[in-house]
């Protein structure tokens, strides 16, 4: 489930602060703060942070200025740098209560729920009938699933007045929690009465039923979310898991494949349809699935599992038996691990070990049989925390690579001209011209090259398409210097040109992705994902053309980590890797993806080998990373 801390303080504080504050009217254009807080309000967040460190900087102490500026840096994605700014707040202005809900969300966003929990408890010390704080506790209550807790602090908010949908969102996603599912229809049927247009509150409703085995009402409720969403990859992730039940398996796998289509991260949808590929023993697809929730969550012991059981159907006992011994390390009281391994073992002729893992399992089901509430609760926990399928994109590496403290090496482009000492010269073979063609590629803007060497190259070329305007290898070349003097216009519609004259040309579509790419990127916007899609619709094409252009895929992997597909990514490196071993930056971008999903194991590797290749980063990020 989403959290929703973190949306409902910043978007209601912000407006209600921006619109309400006793000093806004009273306050010159002029001044800095005021200007911060409408750059803010238009979501210009790097220059309303210049205004509020001017007031941090040269005015008296102001509480608001570190206040907004904390707004700012959680919309750029720095919570370490939002929490610091709170914290200022709360240290100039003890009694402002606002700033420590905030905080708290932020904390909760850290994994610092002990912080989060503590900002909660001082907020209810200066205001306890104050429901905002009930209702932000139960959203981090709901999240660490203490449903019981999340729903007693809805009950408070409710007793305080307030009637958001987001509380009967929470203490309906809650009740699901505890299985308490004609509740949770009771809190979804509050949404609908007020709100008959949300998609979300359906699917959830239709997830109640669903447990409830009304089938036929969920699939009512999905494909009513669906009508008023076409594109909600909750809806078609739900709708998918009640056709498996009533065992239409391939509109199920459609559903799938169209949630990993909008969320290629979604390690819930790659294990549900490697579970129905495993019923259709289709076992190919099924390892791929598995490996890729493996590669975004790799603690995750159902995937483990899962694959080897298909490993030992397989006759590969001892890849099941590695698989088995990762539950086994990861979850040391999971019964059915040790069985598994108990019979792998005697597949191997290891007798005395199948016993004793049978023993070992029958030690833990004993012990189970008197646990107490509280400490099945801790099992309970424990069990969701190792069969989660929500991800690792919480870790403080995701944060690291957000604020550019590390970073991936950048795509590749073409030029004519290069003094750049770590040049690459490629001989590219066009078909149609039947002759080779050099060209440097570079993937560093840092190029020495002066305009008038530039301007000397592109009248060469000028005086050749004079002489030969039906060659489409003309006009790329002229499309890389026009790209180089940054006359975009002219260099796409010379790409293009020589695309209609020449269509196989690999190189044109490699230089033209690399174009769209720089234009997109140049555009200050937080929307360009479906942009980006025109950029790997031509790494497609030049890939289809030539299959062995390993920087196509190079370039296509960081646009697809850009757009944050992190397996389609990594499949893209290691597409590079197999294909040119000695490729270290594919090392390097891959190791910090894998460093992203929590993989730290396979990150190393690749960090070392990037090293070991000549990158001195890989060694820096090995001490930073893995030396730990």
């Amino acid at each position: 489930m989403k959290r929703f801390a973190y949306l409902l303080s910043y978007s209601i504080f912000i407006f209600y602060l921006l619109s309400n504050s006793p000093t806004f009217a009273q306050v010159k254009k002029e001044n800095k703060l005021l200007i911060g807080r409408l750059e803010l309000s238009e979501k210009q967040y790097k220059s309303a942070i210049e205004k509020f460190n001017d007031v941090i900087n040269n005015d008296a102490p102001n509480y608001e200025a570190f206040y907004f500026r904390g707004f700012a840096k959680l919309e750029l994605g720095d919570y370490v740098g939002a929490e610091s700014d709170f914290t200022a707040t709360i240290q100039l202005n003890p009694r402002f209560i606002d700033a420590y809900i905030i905080r708290a969300s932020v904390r909760d966003r850290l994994l610092n729920y002990e912080g989060a929990f503590s900002d909660f408890d001082a907020a209810i010390k200066i205001d306890s009938t104050n429901s905002e704080i009930y209702l932000n506790r139960a959203t981090t209550y709901n999240y660490l699933q203490d449903y019981n807790n999340a729903i007693a602090d809805c009950e408070k908010a409710l007793k305080y007045h307030s009637n958001k949908e987001l509380l009967y969102i929470i203490r309906g996603m809650s009740n699901l929690g505890l299985e308490k599912y004609d509740e949770a229809i009771a809190d979804f049927n509050i949404i609908i009465k007020n709100n008959k247009f949300e998609p979300n509150t359906y699917v959830r409703r239709a997830t109640a039923y669903y447990y409830l085995k009304h089938y036929d009402s969920a699939l009512t409720d999905i494909n009513y979310a669906l009508h008023l969403d076409s594109e909600s990859s909750y809806a078609y992730f739900q709708r998918a898991m009640v056709y498996n039940k009533i065992e239409h398996q391939e509109d199920a796998l459609k559903d799938l494949n169209k949630v990993i289509e909008h969320s290629p991260n979604s390690t819930s949808a790659y294990y549900n349809r490697a579970l129905i590929y495993s019923d259709k023993e289709d076992f190919k697809n099924a390892l791929e699935d598995y490996n890729k929730v493996i590669l975004l969550n790799p603690k995750n012991i159902l995937a483990y599992y899962n694959r080897a059981l298909i490993y030992q159907r397989q006759k590969k006992i001892k890849l099941a038996k590695k698989d088995v011994e990762k539950v086994i390390e990861f979850y040391p009281d999971f019964v059915d691990g040790y069985k598994l391994r108990a019979s792998l073992k005697q597949q191997l002729g290891d007798y005395r070990g199948a016993q004793e893992d049978n023993q070992t399992a029958e030690i833990i089901n004993n012990t189970k049989l008197n646990i107490t509430d509280s400490l099945k609760r801790n099992e309970e926990l424990n069990i969701a925390k190792v069969t989660s399928f929500s991800g690792n994109n919480a870790n403080k590496n995701v944060q690291q690579i957000a604020n550019n403290q590390i970073s991936l090496i950048p795509p590749f482009y073409l030029s004519l001209l290069a003094s750049n000492k770590d040049k690459r010269i490629i001989d590219s073979w066009n078909k149609k011209n039947k002759s080779f063609s050099a060209y440097f590629l570079l993937n560093t803007e840092n190029e020495d090259i002066s305009e008038e060497l530039k301007n000397e190259k592109l009248q060469q070329i000028n005086d050749k398409i004079n002489s030969d305007n039906t060659n489409g290898e003309l006009y790329l070349k002229r499309a890389i210097v026009y790209n180089s003097l940054q006359l975009v216009d002219k260099a796409i519609l010379d790409f293009n040109t020589s695309l209609r004259l020449d269509p196989d040309n690999y190189m044109t579509y490699f230089g033209r992705a690399n174009r769209i790419y720089l234009t997109i990127n140049q555009v200050d916007t937080n929307d360009n994902k479906e942009a980006l899609n025109l950029v790997i619709n031509d790494y497609n094409k030049c890939i289809e053309i030539n299959p062995n252009y390993t920087y196509a895929y190079f370039n296509r992997a960081y646009i697809k980590f850009q757009k944050e597909d992190y397996v389609g990514a990594i499949e893209d490196y290691s597409e590079v890797i197999n294909k040119s071993s000695s490729f270290a930056e594919a090392y390097l971008n891959r190791a910090l993806i894998l460093l992203i999903l929590d993989n730290k194991e396979q990150a190393c590797k690749d960090l070392s080998k990037a090293g070991e290749l000549g990158i001195e980063q890989g060694y820096s990020l090995i001490s930073k990373y893995c030396n730990q």
